[in-house]
């Protein structure tokens, strides 16, 4: 074969196929839900996280990502579950599990903790249809459409309105004035 032939095949593996769309599955409490690959950034491991004080609930607090501060958003505060994970220490519990997903929403950079990441799904476009009108719950407004895998119906989420405009302000302010009380700046 000759480099020609090595060189196109290795353009059209790295192409994008149109044939199926990808998501990453996540686990937050007991559901199941995905997240268009397209959105993420990358996945760490769970750190503590600095807190912000009077920031709302569901705001973890912000990490330092290679000297960028991010924020992040505890997904099952978000979603309003109840069930508290298990002592960061206790990793026998399955905390070792929990990760922040850092994705891009509205041009933002932002870190999701979520309870596990679970696999990669690559779905046929067909598959994936807008949210039905009926979900209810405080889960449904963050729904972009559902998707069918393996005779699973999976939620996925429409990272845009995860934080509303008036709490993206907030957050912005929030850190803002946390970067500047760190640099010796005034407030």
């Amino acid at each position: 074969m000759t480099t020609m032939d090595n060189t196109r095949k290795i353009v059209d593996a790295a192409a994008p196929k149109t044939d199926h769309v990808q998501f990453i599955l996540i686990r937050i409490g007991g559901s199941l839900y995905a997240i268009d690959i397209m959105k993420i950034v990358e996945i760490v491991k769970y750190a503590p996280v600095t807190r912000i004080p009077k920031a709302p609930e569901f705001l973890e607090g912000v990490i330092d990502l290679r000297g960028a501060i991010v924020p992040v958003v505890d997904m099952r505060k978000r979603f309003e579950i109840q069930a508290e994970r298990p002592d960061d220490t206790a990793s026998e519990n399955g905390t070792d599990k929990i990760r922040i997903v850092i994705v891009k929403v509205m041009d933002k950079t932002a870190g999701l903790v979520v309870d596990e990441v679970k696999e990669v799904l690559k779905v046929a476009p067909g598959r994936v249809v807008p949210a039905p009108k009926i979900a209810q719950g405080v889960e449904s407004e963050y729904l972009q459409s559902v998707l069918s895998d393996r005779g699973r119906i999976i939620l996925v989420l429409d990272l845009d309105k995860i934080l509303t405009t008036t709490e993206r302000i907030q957050l912005k302010n929030l850190v803002l004035g946390e970067k500047k009380h760190k640099s010796g700046g005034n407030r």
